[in-house]
Order: C-alpha cells, then structure tokens, then sequence
C-alpha cells in the first residue's frame, strides 16, 4: 500500500505538469487547478488576504471572469465576499465552512485516488510517467525546435 509520503511526493510532481488528461482522475488532478476548485485551493493555501484581483492575477483569467465565478460559489455557500475595510473597490474573499469541508474533501479524494494508482502502477513508473509529460511539455512550448 502506498505510504502518506508516496502520495504527496507524486502529487507535488504531477502539480508541475499540465498536458492534457485523458483519464478521469488526473482529469480531476487537473480542475483542481482551473475555476472554482483552483480558486477554493488558492484561498485554503493562502496565509495572506485574498482578493478577488489577486484570485484573477493568479489565475491568469480576467477579473470579469473571476467575479462571475465568486457569484456562483457564494450562492453555493462555498465562500465570503466582504469589501476590503481600507478601500471598499476591493473585494475581500474568504472561505466559508462549507468551502473548507469542500477542499478537504476534493483533496481526500485525490490522496485516495493517487494511493490506488501508485499501488496498481508502481510509484517508479508513475514517476516516470510525469518525467516523460514534462519532456512532452517543453517539446510543444519550444514548438519542437
């Protein structure tokens, strides 16, 4: 069985490497890092206030687009959107139980799915795997010059 070490250590490699993924898990691996769950993500890794320009800054999507989505995670009650009490045109967001549960629960999720796949595939070839999907990633950004 995989040990706790394992499995962060090939997930911290795999955070490292954005190829398209064709199988349903590291498609999840995946959306973790994009919209809402990127977003729930940046806010629980945060020791800093978060605001809704930082969120689009670190995303690299616009602010209209950043604000759209807050609406929908408030309306879910996954977080807080409060105005900054130093400058009411910043938006302050937080993290409400219910994201916090959501974030533990998406991550015990993938920590159980990283566990199955080391223990069918072998923690040395999904090692491999993510070394051979960064050689594919710098061959198309250096457009295979």
């Amino acid at each position: 069985m995989a040990t706790k070490a394992q499995i962060e250590m090939v997930l911290e490699e795999f955070k490292k490497v954005h190829p398209p993924h064709p199988s349903g898990f590291l498609q999840r691996i995946d959306e973790r890092q994009e919209g809402a769950g990127a977003i729930l993500c940046l806010l629980h890794e945060s020791e800093d206030i978060v605001t809704a320009g930082r969120i689009s800054e670190v995303l690299g999507v616009s602010t209209a687009r950043v604000a759209v989505l807050l609406k929908k995670m408030e309306a879910k009650g996954l977080i807080m959107k409060e105005r900054a009490p130093s400058d009411a045109r910043v938006t302050v967001v937080t993290l409400t139980e219910q994201g916090k549960e959501t974030v533990r629960r998406i991550e015990e999720e993938i920590f159980r799915q990283m566990g199955v796949v080391i223990d069918r595939v072998g923690e040395e070839r999904v090692l491999e795997f993510i070394a051979i999907a960064k050689e594919i990633q710098s061959a198309v950004a250096q457009g295979g010059t």
